[in-house]
């Protein structure tokens, strides 16, 4: 049976056991004032390879069906109860419900439930044609590896391969006590390429990938895995040298130190490098000419979102915009605490003024005389995102040099990202296949013997 055809039993079922408990029908136990859950259902397929073996022990093709989910109750005494739910839950509701009283605790700024919304975004989330991959089809799957195989180890120029792929299919189900009935299926089709534990790229999408990506992406893995094999030598400069963060890790770089001060939790504890009353007072923070708004509207991506599971709309909304604060990534607990509407679902995005004179990832590395192209950086998590510090290792660096690329060098990164998204030497370059574009900094760069 395919998502589009799957009948909401289980979602039913618990609604009506969780109705049951909001009329005291479980002796010992007190009632119920509300709940909410959302529940996915789906079947996924994958299949890899590790060390050149396809489908070998440490890669074996798979099925797998999965069903769960998340559950939030208020009791009658208004203490409060998060839980997980599962297969089992149903069968075993009675002792899964006492069990969740002995967990429930006391939070006075714990959300209530809340209303539905009058309509809900319809986005596209749903690819028939990755329903038929889940269902057993899977030579697409096959076809992808072998073309991998055959492309990067072919040529001899890769010895050694991580690859998978994989394609998944799922409905889901959001419920609460004051109406909220919202069910949609979705899907997702992923493949990716790993290539001498060097560099890899891959697909990710809701959508199943257009047959000229794979070449797309086999021959970005084939080169670059190629220039890193080469060794580069680069002479920093003491003032500060030019960096230029590739697409992936500039997102990591936004999303830290950025992203990461955005976070409710952290401005309404006072554990953000943002108060409360700079929201407030709309204050700026980064350049006028930048922008990162919450987009869960963009068709078939994995940030695509119709609604949260606290039952928050989909849409578009901007934290920061034009340099300036708008509101902080809010859930209904910190929307209550710090009077700002709650944030829509989707992924965070960056957004660029630039439209009169948007350049490429390709172009900007053409313009740097002298500086390195960074893939990938350790121990970001380590950072301390409100200082905007960091001292980051660089193992995978292209020297560039009169704008073109001349091999690999290991280096240690380290400044301040707060001082670079405000340094109007900073620029951004866009690969037309990524969401977020590259950005070129400057920082103190050590290289590594």
């Amino acid at each position: 049976m395919s998502q589009t055809d799957k009948q909401p039993v289980y979602a039913e079922q618990l609604a009506a056991l969780l109705e049951r408990a909001m009329r005291g029908e479980w002796a010992g136990l007190p009632r119920l004032k509300g709940w909410r859950f959302d529940v996915s259902e789906g079947r996924s397929v994958s299949l890899s390879i590790v060390d050149n073996k396809l489908g070998s022990v440490y890669g074996p093709p798979t099925a797998r069906d999965s069903l769960g989910g998340g559950l939030y109750l208020i009791w009658d005494d208004e203490k409060r109860s998060n839980a997980s739910v599962d297969r089992l839950t149903i069968p075993e509701f009675e002792m899964r419900l006492r069990e969740w009283r002995e967990s429930a605790y006391t939070d006075d700024r714990a959300p209530d439930i809340r209303q539905p919304d009058p309509s809900y975004p319809e986005v596209e989330m749903y690819d028939g044609q990755i329903e038929s991959l889940v269902q057993g089809e899977t030579d697409l799957l096959f076809k992808i590896l072998q073309a991998g195989e055959k492309e990067l180890r072919g040529s001899g120029e890769v010895e050694f391969l991580d690859a998978g792929s994989s394609a998944s299919s799922s409905q889901r189900f959001l419920r609460n006590s004051r109406g909220l009935d919202v069910s949609y299926p979705s899907t997702m089709f992923n493949y990716s390429f790993y290539a001498d534990s060097l560099y890899g790229n891959g697909y990710s999408k809701r959508r199943l990938a257009p047959e000229e990506e794979l070449d797309r992406i086999l021959k970005d893995v084939r080169e670059v895995t190629a220039q890193l094999k080469k060794e580069g030598t680069f002479k920093a400069d003491p003032g500060g040298s030019r960096v230029i963060l590739d697409t992936g890790l500039a997102g990591s770089f936004i999303g830290q130190y950025i992203g990461g001060n955005l976070s409710g939790s952290g401005v309404a504890n006072r554990q953000s490098a943002y108060s409360l009353d700079d929201f407030k007072a709309q204050k700026q923070v980064i350049r006028e000419d930048i922008s990162l708004v919450v987009d869960g509207t963009r068709p078939f991506e994995s940030s695509a979102s119709r609604v949260t599971g606290e039952g928050i709309a989909g849409g578009r909304a901007p934290l920061i915009e034009r340099g300036k604060l708008i509101a902080p990534a809010l859930d209904l607990k910190y929307a209550g605490i710090t009077g700002f509407p709650p944030t829509v679902g989707g992924g965070l995005y960056i957004e660029i003024d630039d439209a009169d004179h948007r350049q490429s990832l390709q172009e900007m590395v053409q313009k740097v005389e002298n500086g390195l192209l960074i893939y990938t950086v350790l121990g970001m998590h380590t950072q301390d995102s409100t200082s905007g510090r960091f001292s980051l290792s660089a193992p995978r660096c292209l020297v560039i040099r009169d704008g073109q690329l001349q091999g690999q060098v290991k280096a240690t990164i380290s400044g301040n990202f707060f001082d670079n998204i405000n340094d109007p030497r900073s620029r951004f370059g866009w690969d037309p296949h990524e969401d977020n574009p590259g950005m070129e900094i400057t920082c103190q760069v050590m290289v590594e013997a």
